[in-house]
């Protein structure tokens, strides 16, 4: 017999079909044969036997209520959620003994944002026990960036993820869930404004700092200057920085330069473009670089950048903010864009005699500093857990030990909560700044974060912008161009970073 081949296209829709027909028929009334024999006797020789059927119908709700009330079968319970958060450190064991002293074991490996983590996370399971939390480090800037898309396009979303400089691009993509509004107002709308979106915020920071005018005030008097009457005015920064200029061998200014794949430039003036109402960008990233007033504020900040000279800015720039730290209290410059980190390097300098206030503003603008260090945690919308992840957010950044523990201990950043920084005056909970001017200086910062900005963020294409606005940069600062030409560099800029933004990134 020739047997006839079937495919498993065919195999699987043919026992499709069978399985259906035997439900179907489970579920038919059923039909019950009851053959009752009545005999007849015809005469003494002849039997007649008639067969008469008689049928019972079972009706479907007899059916249905034996199904309901048959005892069902015993069911899994569902295993304890595993969320996978995304840090700058990892934290394989969270009961590990941590401690800040360079002889303990995880500190050696986490320094002090284990002692951070450990207290945001405890913090949550304090509220969820039994839930588990896996913590890997997934490093910062532009390596974040390109672990979070890697991520995403293979499907591997985490629950929680962070970050600073690109933040507002990956809220811009819609992968984050918006946080509750009781734990939003316990922040300054300064410190969640990057991972805003139509009035709701998509992540919480756990830290912040801000920039200030660090001034050395021996250079103000050495140039017949009044320590007691720092700049207020973007006037007054550009006469004064140009005095001290003529009596410290050409140089009084600093702030970042340019350089590529780097927002360190634009983290120390995107400030100014703010105060002059001539913002680089939206809020969710629209560009606006070339804009009325755009090209007078970079002619204000070449007046400043001119008074020390390029070698001096370039060398400070390699050297980091230790140098730039250095810089400043050694009297190489007398004016410094810095932010909290540099009041610690200040502090370690007995001599110094260094000041803050906030920057500077331009006739008609506005008070508004750049945020940096502010580290956002957000939660994602399509996570394994997504109602756990908020959770963990909010309990995790509000928390005050947390938030506490490195302006206390490591002497870097500042708290966010609002509470901590409008208490700026008598904050006492600054113990990882080690000299008395050094707090002066960062509680200076902390007044100056109630109305921090951001730096801009794109939806795409982030580091080629960047390295465009850079280029731009060393341009009309090297340069020392004039108003014309910053405003033909500035719509090339435009034209360029529109490009960027609408292409896929």
């Amino acid at each position: 017999m020739e047997h006839k081949k079937i495919s498993r296209r065919d195999f699987i829709k043919a026992a499709g079909f069978t399985a259906t027909a035997s439900l179907l028929a489970a579920c038919a009334p059923q039909v019950v044969t009851q053959v009752v024999n009545q005999t007849q006797v015809v005469n003494q020789t002849q039997v007649v036997t008639q067969v008469v059927e008689q049928t019972s119908v079972v009706k479907e709700t007899q059916l249905v209520n034996q199904v309901v009330t048959a005892t069902p079968a015993p069911t899994a319970v569902p295993a304890p959620a595993v969320m996978d958060i995304w840090a700058i450190t990892t934290v394989e064991d969270l009961n590990a003994k941590w401690a800040p002293d360079p002889n303990n074991d995880e500190f050696k490996k986490e320094w002090w944002t284990g002692g951070m983590i450990r207290l945001q996370a405890n913090a949550f399971l304090a509220k969820h026990p039994g839930v588990t939390l896996k913590i890997t480090g997934h490093s910062w800037d532009w390596d974040l960036r390109q672990n979070e898309y890697l991520a995403l396009a293979a499907g591997i979303t985490p629950d929680t993820s962070y970050g600073e400089a690109y933040v507002t691009e990956f809220v811009t993509l819609g992968i984050y869930a918006p946080v509750g509004e009781e734990a939003r107002a316990l922040f300054p709308a300064s410190t969640y404004r990057a991972v805003t979106k139509d009035g709701k915020a998509y992540g919480l920071p756990e830290t912040t700092g801000a920039n200030i005018l660090m001034i050395n005030t021996d250079l103000m008097t050495k140039a017949g200057l009044d320590p007691a009457k720092p700049p207020a005015t973007w006037d007054d920064l550009t006469a004064q920085a140009q005095a001290i200029s003529k009596v410290n061998n050409g140089n009084a200014f600093f702030t970042y330069a340019p350089e590529q794949e780097s927002i360190g430039s634009i983290l120390r003036i995107h400030a100014f473009f703010e105060q002059n109402n001539s913002p680089i960008a939206t809020d969710d990233g629209d560009p606006s670089i070339n804009i009325p007033g755009a090209a007078d504020t970079w002619l204000a900040f070449n007046s400043w950048m001119w008074t020390s000279k390029v070698d001096t800015i370039l060398k400070i720039e390699a050297g980091g903010e230790g140098l730039a730290g250095t810089s400043i209290a050694d009297k190489t410059i007398g004016y410094e864009i810095g932010w909290t980190n540099n009041a610690s390097t200040i502090g370690n300098d007995p001599t110094a005699h260094v000041i803050g206030v906030e920057l500077p503003i331009p006739t008609g603008g506005k008070q508004v500093t750049n945020l940096v260090g502010t580290q956002n945690n957000s939660p994602f919308l399509h996570g394994p857990n997504p109602e756990l992840a908020i959770s963990y957010i909010e309990l995790s950044t509000t928390n005050e030990d947390a938030q506490i523990l490195k302006p206390n201990g490591c002497g870097i950043w500042i708290p966010a909560l609002k509470s901590m920084l409008e208490s700026y005056a008598t904050f006492d909970k600054l113990g990882g700044f080690k000299s008395d001017n050094a707090k002066a200086l960062v509680r200076t910062t902390m007044k100056a974060a109630l109305s921090g900005a951001p730096i801009t963020g794109w939806p795409k294409n982030g580091g080629r912008i960047w390295n465009a606005w850079n280029d731009s940069y060393g341009k009309i600062w090297k340069g020392n161009l004039k108003k014309d030409d910053i405003q033909k560099e500035l719509d090339a800029l435009q034209a360029t970073v529109a490009g960027l933004v609408k292409k896929s990134g």
